[in-house]
């Protein structure tokens, strides 16, 4: 490959955002699946549990029955995770689908990310984070792995046209 070709390729990588799209369309997947089909914040510990209540005030207005339910047992509470058998379903965000629907690679102006359209949905879950300390929205070790993968791989990509 010639400079030129090389350099010219460069400026691709530099002018477009083709390499973040990907890279932040791959990322979402990944992460959706950990937050909202495996209920697991970025420590990969449970997000916490349903209540019984919650879950008769669903029934009681007709949700759907066939929601994503994890059932453990498991409680997150402000101090840690325990055992409590009263507690039927991990979190897994998709009680509703709402988050998980609107969560989606977003603009912050300059660069591309992964992040809530409604604003609703952003507040809610810097308050839910905030509220049991726990961060779910970065991203564990192992997606940073593969984020630095896929970048790899789309710079060679661009790079080898």
């Amino acid at each position: 490959m010639s400079l030129k070709t090389l350099i010219k390729r460069m400026n691709v990588l530099q002018k477009t955002n083709k390499m973040e799209r990907a890279v932040a369309t791959s990322m979402l997947t990944i992460t959706n699946e950990r937050i909202f089909d495996k209920g697991k914040d970025a420590s990969n510990s449970s997000l916490g549990n349903y209540s019984d209540g919650y879950m008769s005030q669903r029934k009681k207005a007709n949700y759907p029955s066939n929601t994503k339910i994890i059932l453990q047992g498991l409680e997150r509470t402000p101090k840690g995770t325990r055992q409590n058998p009263n507690k039927r379903g991990t979190t897994t965000y998709k009680a509703t689908g709402e988050m998980e629907n609107d969560f989606s690679v977003i603009s912050t102006g300059q660069t591309l990310g992964l992040g809530f359209k409604n604003q609703f949905n952003a507040d809610k879950s810097g308050w839910v984070e905030e509220t049991y300390d726990t961060k779910i929205f970065e991203h564990t070790p192992q997606e940073l792995k593969s984020l630095s993968s896929l970048m790899e791989k789309e710079v060679k990509k661009i790079l080898n046209g």
